[in-house]
């Protein structure tokens, strides 16, 4: 098995833009093997005053959430190895049932090929996707979904 490498967390403080801006502030666990679409992701949700955290792979990620969970959203590439996104969402709400989960997928026909465990928790975003599909898909689930978690 390979070595474990993740990012660095990337919490403080960022410009809102006022156009699209989510009431709700939430921290982000983000899993994605490319760098660039990691970066990306990240940091159109810090635009968005989000707290992020990322991690290029479940194992990571995993640790991740144990030394700074919970979080209230997941955002993964359903294709990984060993462990997918999918596995990784169960896993991780093993311990926080109430974690939402967007899951990231690279084909429309990956969609149609395995049966995601979908609830009103979760939501799919099909690559390539803009920044503000995935701030709608983000400020969806945070707000529509679920009331915020108590501090």
């Amino acid at each position: 098995m390979g070595e474990v490498l993740y990012a660095a967390p990337q919490f403080g403080p960022q410009p809102r833009r006022t156009s699209r801006s989510v009431s709700t502030v939430a921290r982000v666990l983000i899993v994605d093997a490319d760098p660039a679409a990691l970066a990306a992701i990240s940091q159109a949700l810090l635009s968005e005053g989000h707290m992020t955290t990322t991690a290029f792979d479940a194992g990571a990620a995993l640790a991740v959430a144990e030394r700074m969970g919970p979080f209230e959203l997941l955002i993964t590439d359903v294709r990984m190895t060993p462990i997918d996104g999918v596995e990784l969402a169960e896993t991780l709400r093993e311990s926080d049932p109430q974690l939402q989960v967007l899951y990231v997928t690279n084909t429309h026909d990956e969609l149609f090929g395995r049966a995601l465990p979908l609830s009103e928790d979760d939501d799919v975003l099909e690559k390539p996707f803009s920044e503000g599909e995935l701030v709608d898909a983000v400020a969806s689930l945070l707000y529509w979904h679920r009331p915020r978690r108590p501090r």
